[in-house]
């Protein structure tokens, strides 16, 4: 794979990976405790909005820092400053000085360096491959894969680790991964200096990708599609940790076989997805592969042995790089190269305001109301969402072929 033969390639996925892990041991991990040791699945939830809300806060302004610092610098500052904050959490804990609402604080401050983070995760990797759509995706792939593979391996890897030394103690692991992230980023990761020009001034300041969006019909569709998407994944991975507790003897090693299944079907599907991006209509891959996502997660409301919720994970995340790698790309290269950061930051930060609203009522429900009754809501939910993005999708190829049918008559 010529790809893989690139060493600053190579750096960026390493980083990628060690850092994603410890993303996705804590993201398991956090709310694990927090529901085991208060019982309260409102607390739980409160620590998920923490870390989401600033993303909310800085996200416009975090894109368009991003912007004029470069997607580099942009990955390093936030991998070091993650570091101290995400350790703080365990070492105040063990010593006895970690109230709730320190807890909160501490999340919260994290979560301000994911918002730029997110930015330039996209936006870096046409500055390393080029801006030719089928490079570009079956990059996107790749580094899905990569990503998809901490799903699978993190909370697998946590639900075995919280039996035996305890939730808190793998935010250390969390923070070190922080640490070799910016180590190999600094060391070996390099982008083209010419990449980094001034702007024009109306694709500059804090809000012109949002101007952007919502000019461009497709994007601004895809950006409701995807708020109501988001709201329907996180609120069903809030409820996955109450379905474990309720129905599947609390055990979380069955947590982690169930959320890590998503990562193992989606890193199967990300090498499909290499292979497949550059032979299919990216509007028509992207679409199907979105339609089969949804009807196999249905299959988790149905009560079953953990098995079936499993499998229906493992199909479903199949799909969920499907539908990443063409639509992502599509995505970047959409976009003018100095609105990138702040374009995607865009759908990070509304993403971030969206699914915190939506965890304050699962967090509610979940008290109330078996898990199984909020899952098919939050299923229905992102039905409607995955349509949207379907028709908008459709909408498009169709008024491609229009101009292209126009263009050849004349």
């Amino acid at each position: 794979m010529k790809l893989l033969r690139d060493r600053a390639v190579v750096a960026l996925l390493a980083a990628e990976f060690v850092s994603s892990l410890g993303t996705q041991i804590t993201w398991l991990a956090l709310p694990w405790f927090v529901l085991t040791t208060t019982g309260s699945p409102q607390r739980m939830t409160w620590v998920i909005i923490a870390e989401l809300l600033p993303m909310a806060a800085v996200g416009f302004f975090g894109g368009a820092l991003a912007q004029r610092v470069g997607t580099r610098r942009t990955m390093l500052v936030c991998d070091l400053a993650r570091v101290p904050l995400v350790a703080a959490i365990p070492l105040l804990y063990d010593l006895g000085h970690l109230p709730f609402w320190g807890l909160l604080a501490l999340v919260a401050a994290t979560g301000v360096f994911v918002a730029p983070y997110f930015a330039v995760r996209g936006a870096i990797v046409p500055e390393l491959v080029g801006e030719e759509q089928t490079a570009v995706a079956q990059a996107t792939a790749v580094f899905q894969a990569v990503q998809r593979a901490t799903i699978f391996l993190g909370p697998t890897a946590a639900g075995v680790l919280i039996a035996t030394i305890g939730p808190t103690r793998l935010l250390y692991v969390d923070a070190a991964t922080y640490l070799a992230s910016f180590v190999l980023v600094g060391l070996f990761v390099h982008v083209r200096a010419s990449v980094h020009t001034e702007a024009a001034p109306d694709l500059s300041g804090a809000l012109a990708g949002l101007r952007f969006v919502v000019r461009d019909r497709l994007l601004r569709l895809w950006m409701t599609s995807f708020l109501v998407v988001e709201i329907g994944w996180t609120s069903l991975f809030a409820t996955m940790p109450v379905l474990v507790v309720r129905h599947y003897g609390a055990d979380p090693k069955v947590l982690g076989w169930i959320v890590g299944a998503l990562g193992g079907g989606a890193l199967v599907g990300a090498g499909v997805a290499y292979k497949i991006v550059g032979r299919y209509d990216p509007l028509t891959l992207a679409s199907t592969a979105f339609a089969c996502q949804m009807a196999a997660l249905w299959l988790v409301a149905i009560p079953a042995p953990w098995q079936l919720p499993f499998v229906a994970l493992f199909v479903g995340g199949f799909f969920v790089s499907i539908v990443n790698a063409p639509s992502m790309a599509l995505l970047t290269l959409r976009t003018p190269r100095a609105l990138r950061t702040q374009v995607i930051s865009v759908f990070g930060t509304l993403l971030g305001i969206a699914a915190p609203l939506g965890l304050v009522i699962v967090g509610f429900a979940l008290a109330r109301v078996d898990p199984r009754g909020v899952l098919v809501v939050v299923l229905a939910l992102q039905t409607i969402g995955i349509t949207l993005f379907i028709g908008a999708a459709l909408s498009e190829r169709a008024s491609l072929r229009a101009a292209a049918a126009v263009d050849s008559a004349a």
